[in-house]
């Protein structure tokens, strides 16, 4: 078991294919209806895994590569061996760990810094909102402290912290309902640890930032959690119900009016967003659907975790590398006489355990 160049590359193909045909598929609504959003959210995971996993087995079978692609891994896998210079590859890899870092770190100082803002507002201690909330707790399946806190420096309600849960409210008079329901769309997410999923999905992309599906996949899950969200808080409502917890989003929406919209700060969870009408537009197809409550087909969803299982197996069988062999005169020399030192060659082990002795020009 071995990482390679050529087993990180195959990686990223993978990934990419996994995450985009099963974002293809959750744009079904069929497949929500069949699989359950919180299945979808686990195909996801496939793709994660298979990007943090870059490893060849002992199974894999090594394929050599051909036409312009073959140039390219001698230019990787011998060429650069062959110079004391840095090879484009180290520096590739030295650049792809720099700015990983620097991403990471510069969103650690954006949370530190955003739940220290978060912290400082005032908590909301009326009448109004501790028998809103109490109604909340009465009808969640698990309990705990979260502080309610208003500002006027936010436009739309959300939720932040992971020791310390907090719900943001913006500054505002909310009738019962609408508090209601906003209080147990936060309260849902933060039961469903959806701030741990989104704030480990932004470590990931921060890492393969390089990789453009990273994005399609960190935004599409973030959609993913909102509805999820939506159909657990909306599971055996009547319809009304439903169409006062719809109505409180669009509250929100036309509340925030003028008021500039707030940067997306991927560690929070927000009850709206004005930045994509057409995420909105589908979580109301989904809710008044009713898609939370419809009896999944159990025959579908296993077929479709043993193809993405069959898929991932598939993915490990096979790597395109270079499988070099020693020439028939032992070490490829092509001249008699030469000194062997290790000022003069290098080898390379091949998968079969034999090795491969280069000779520098």
């Amino acid at each position: 078991m071995q990482i390679t160049f050529f087993s990180l590359f195959m990686s990223v193909i993978w990934s990419s294919v996994l995450a985009v045909f099963n974002y293809l598929c959750r744009k079904k609504h069929f497949f929500i209806r069949q699989l359950g959003i919180t299945n979808i959210l686990f195909l996801y995971l496939f793709s994660v895994i298979r990007m943090i996993v870059p490893y060849e087995f002992s199974f894999t079978r090594v394929i050599p590569p051909q036409g312009v692609f073959q140039e390219l891994c001698q230019d990787v896998y011998i060429n650069d061996q062959n110079t004391a210079q840095l090879s484009p590859l180290s520096i590739l890899t030295a650049v792809w760990i720099i700015v990983s870092v620097i991403l990471i770190l510069h969103f650690i100082y954006q949370y530190v810094n955003a739940m220290r803002k978060f912290f400082a507002y005032s908590i909301r201690t009326d009448e109004q909102c501790k028998r809103v909330f109490n109604r909340v707790l009465n009808v969640s399946r698990t309990q705990f402290k979260i502080d309610i806190r208003s500002s006027a420096d936010i436009s739309i309600p959300m939720g932040a912290g992971i020791f310390r849960k907090s719900i943001l409210l913006p500054e505002a008079e909310y009738s019962d309902s609408e508090l209601y329901y906003i209080l147990r769309h936060e309260y849902t997410h933060f039961q469903n640890r959806d701030l741990l999923i989104k704030l480990l999905i932004h470590i990931y992309s921060c890492i393969f930032w390089w990789n453009p599906v990273i994005y399609l996949l960190k935004r599409d899950l973030a959609q993913i959690l909102e509805i999820k969200c939506d159909l657990d808080v909306t599971d055996r409502m009547e319809n009304q119900q439903k169409a006062q917890y719809l109505a409180t989003i669009v509250a929100m929406l036309k509340n925030t009016g003028s008021k500039r919209q707030d940067h997306s700060f991927y560690g929070t969870t927000a009850l709206v967003s004005k930045s994509y009408e057409s995420e909105i537009i589908e979580r109301f197809r989904l809710v008044s659907a009713s898609y939370g409550s419809k009896k999944k087909n159990i025959l579908f969803t296993g077929s479709c975790f043993l193809i993405f299982c069959m898929f991932i197996f598939l993915s490990y069988s096979f790597v395109i590398r270079p499988d070099y062999e020693p020439s028939k005169n032992g070490f490829g020399m092509e001249t008699e006489g030469s000194e062997t030192t290790t000022g003069n060659t290098y080898s390379i082990e091949c998968v079969d355990g034999t090795y491969y002795v280069h000779f520098r020009e």
